[in-house]
């Protein structure tokens, strides 16, 4: 039986926003994957311990607030720190200017996430990204007696 990959859903601890991780939450479960949601103000720590008890294939950091560029760089160094391969993203509403949001893409990037999804294309540019990492995983050999899992 093949397991389903698991993604890890956050935001940043500013953020008291929960519709648009609840939306992830079943957009996510709707494109094969198990997800846990640690709802909205998700401290660093919270992340990490989440991170720490099971093994993750996904995190998804989004943000509505317009902090999520400040607040997400604090995040994303802390998690490379303990998890230096583990794929990483962010998105939604990242500064309080769209013209700064995507001014804040590259230094997103150059910290540590591998996309940042901002903008009108936003969802489109992340099932996009979603299927390139279903297709590395299909490519990866099944280590022998286990389980198949993504990641």
């Amino acid at each position: 039986m093949k397991t389903l990959p698991h993604c890890l859903i956050a935001t940043v601890e500013s953020d008291s926003h929960m519709w648009n991780l609840v939306y992830l939450q079943l957009w996510l479960a709707e494109h094969g994957f198990s997800v846990k949601n640690l709802g909205s103000c998700t401290p660093v720590d919270a992340v990490l311990a989440a991170l720490q008890q099971r093994r993750t294939q996904l995190l998804v950091v989004s943000s509505v607030n317009g902090h999520g560029y400040s607040q997400g760089l604090e995040l994303i160094r802390q998690v490379r720190r303990l998890h230096p391969h583990l794929p990483c993203v962010i998105g939604g509403k990242l500064t309080t200017s769209e013209d700064e949001t995507l001014a804040v893409r590259q230094p997103l990037i150059d910290a540590g996430y591998q996309q940042v999804f901002v903008g009108a294309d936003a969802i489109q540019a992340f099932s996009a990204y979603l299927g390139t990492l279903h297709s590395q995983h299909d490519a990866e050999p099944a280590p022998a007696n286990s389980v198949t899992s993504w990641g």
